[in-house]
């Protein structure tokens, strides 16, 4: 049970990050005290490994987390552990000697106060919408020395995202967990990638980014598609087994996908990717 609840704390704080970021500060303020491009960044999560790499920084990774798997060179570079700040320890970051350190809002904010003392710059993650997303990367950029590149990037995933033309108007019930149910609501970042693909969030209505449901309120709304993340236990038929599902319109037509969590969990580069996935299926 402890596994798979880290497993759904690590979800909700995988995807979602924009800048909180800082040479030192604690608010979206940018210091002027240190302008030198970081050659030794340690990267502390999976949407910034990705970002990092898309701008043309990868080369300047030294250091990242189990779950940062994308693009497949990540590989190559040693982890320092899980996404959990407690799975690993500030000295086995002060190992890799790093001069940048890419963090995430609530789940890392014990680092920064040891790496202030260290005098390590670094960048506090807290991304919520795709606007948040594009900033990140901007400033990711421009951070370390990739800003064409990164205001490159940008302008691309924007007129992809704007030439998309998605229209399904299903209505989607997106299981984040089961125990108790938990689901997305109006301020999570896949809300807003749900609404891109042409669907339409069942709980859209309610304004915490994970808020939990009662199941009597989920068969109530009656959904035409169902989507389980990959990397959750559950499976499609334990939802169509599931007692009292059997009369809701996405059981009944079988509209339950396991959906790559990889891609539609992580605010950071692939958002067109996420998009288009979780679109092919309301298409369906």
């Amino acid at each position: 049970m402890k596994t798979l609840q880290k497993l759904i704390f690590t979800f909700i704080f995988l995807a979602f990050f924009t800048p909180i970021f800082s040479f030192g500060a604690k608010e979206n303020v940018v210091s002027e005290e240190k302008t030198i491009i970081p050659t030794r960044i340690v990267s502390l999560g999976a949407s910034a490994t990705e970002i990092l790499f898309a701008v043309g920084a990868g080369d300047q990774v030294v250091a990242r987390t189990d779950f940062c798997n994308f693009p497949p060179e990540t590989s190559e570079i040693p982890s320092i552990g899980g996404f959990d700040g407690k799975t690993f320890s500030l000295e086995s970051i002060i190992s890799y000697k790093p001069d940048f350190v890419v963090l995430f809002k609530v789940m890392h904010d014990h680092l920064i106060e040891p790496l202030e003392k260290y005098g390590i710059s670094y960048y506090v993650s807290d991304a919520n919408t795709i606007e948040d997303v594009l900033k990140e990367i901007t400033e990711i950029g421009k951070i370390t020395g990739h800003e064409e590149n990164a205001l490159a990037l940008v302008k691309e995933i924007q007129l992809s995202i704007e030439n998309l033309s998605l229209i399904s108007n299903k209505t989607v019930y997106w299981e984040v967990w089961n125990a108790p149910y938990m689901t997305i609501g109006a301020t999570s970042f896949i809300n807003e990638l749900i609404t891109k693909a042409g669907g339409k969030n069942i709980f859209a209505d309610l304004e915490q980014s994970y808020p939990s449901v009662n199941e009597e309120s989920i068969i109530a709304r009656n959904p035409e598609v169902i989507f389980i993340p990959s990397d959750s236990p559950v499976t499609v038929e334990d939802v169509k087994n599931r007692n009292g599902w059997q009369d809701i319109s996405a059981v009944k037509t079988g509209s339950i996908y396991k959906i790559n969590a990889d891609i539609t969990s992580r605010a950071g580069p692939r958002i067109k990717d996420a998009i288009l996935l979780i679109n092919e299926f309301l298409a369906k």
